[in-house]
């Protein structure tokens, strides 16, 4: 099973962060959702806690563990910022 994501990608945010600082992203490009449970920093945590359902965002992600369904967050290169985009 894969342990990153090849390169950066386009993700759908589906719900806004839970109080346990977990978001499930949408992937439209691989029809499939992703579980966000770490962050590479609290400013992405923070920014993606900020983002409204339907907000598309580029990200890097990696695996966390090898069982579950669950991915880490982090920027894509040169990124400073995700509020603004798109």
């Amino acid at each position: 099973m894969k342990q990153h994501i090849d390169g950066t990608r386009e993700f759908r945010v589906l719900r806004q962060m839970n109080a346990n600082n977990a978001i499930n992203l949408l992937c439209p490009s691989a029809n499939r959702v992703f579980q966000i449970v770490d962050y590479e920093d609290s400013t992405l945590r923070e920014e993606l806690a900020s983002l409204d359902p339907g907000k598309l965002v580029e990200l890097d992600l990696d695996r966390i563990g090898g069982r579950a369904n669950v991915w880490q967050a982090n920027w894509p290169e040169n990124t400073e910022s995700l509020i603004g985009t798109r």
